[in-house]
Parts: structure tokens; C-alpha cells; sequence
């Protein structure tokens, strides 16, 4: 015969109603998370809206609120320009890097440990 487990103790009053806090705040995360995404959402197509309607680099007058809408940013296409100007024949463009894949293949992870740099911890409510 198998002995039952005990079933943990009931939880004191102000276990419970910090539980019931907790459980309202998680609650109101995830509301407040879907109500901000629809707002997101909104904003974007009404964004998308106006960038179709005005001209990149102008700011136009609407109501009592003015528009801009500005060029988008420009950036090299670095895979292109290595494409047109390979390092063998340019190597004055080019710089070393360190390899973090190359680093972590050759050095223990002990080794390691002193380089590493931890962001912010993240709240994640599933």
C-alpha cells in the first residue's frame, strides 16, 4: 500500500488575499497587454495611412496638428558592397573582428564567464 501525500496547508488569510492580488495584477497585465497591441495596431495603419498620403520630407497642416512624415533612413547595404568590393581586392575597407562563435569554440566556457554581460531581468507573464 502506497501512502497518500499530504496536501500543503491551507493558505492564512493574507496568503490568500495577496494570492487574489497577485492573480488581479497578472490579470490586468495581460488585459492592458491586448487593449496596447490593438492600440499598436491602430496607430500603425493610421501611420501607414498618412505616409501614403503625404510626401516623404514634408510637413503638412492638419487641423490643429501638423504631419511630417520623413525619408526613410538610409543604411549600406554591407552584403552588396562586399559583393562589388571583395576583401581580396579591397582590404583597405575591410577590419578584423572578434568571433563570439569562434571565441566560444576555442575557450571553456569558464574561461568565459568573466566576459559575459546580463541585461535587465524580464518579467514574462504566460
Amino acid at each position: 500500500m502506497t501512502a497518500k501525500p499530504t496536501p500543503p496547508p491551507a493558505p492564512s488569510d493574507a496568503e490568500a488575499d495577496d494570492v487574489v492580488a497577485l492573480e488581479q495584477l497578472v490579470t490586468e497585465y495581460t488585459k492592458l497587454g491586448a487593449e496596447l497591441e490593438h492600440i499598436a495596431e491602430r496607430r500603425d495603419t493610421i501611420k501607414a495611412i498618412l505616409a501614403r498620403r503625404f510626401a516623404p520630407g514634408t510637413t503638412t497642416p492638419v487641423g490643429e496638428h501638423k504631419v511630417q512624415v520623413k525619408s526613410g533612413t538610409r543604411r549600406l547595404n554591407t552584403t552588396r558592397l562586399a559583393t562589388a568590393y571583395p576583401v581580396v581586392q579591397h582590404p583597405d575597407l575591410y577590419e578584423p573582428r572578434i568571433s563570439t562563435a569562434a571565441v566560444k569554440a576555442h575557450l571553456a566556457p569558464i574561461a568565459l564567464a568573466e566576459f559575459y554581460d546580463a541585461g535587465a531581468p524580464t518579467v514574462v507573464i504566460l
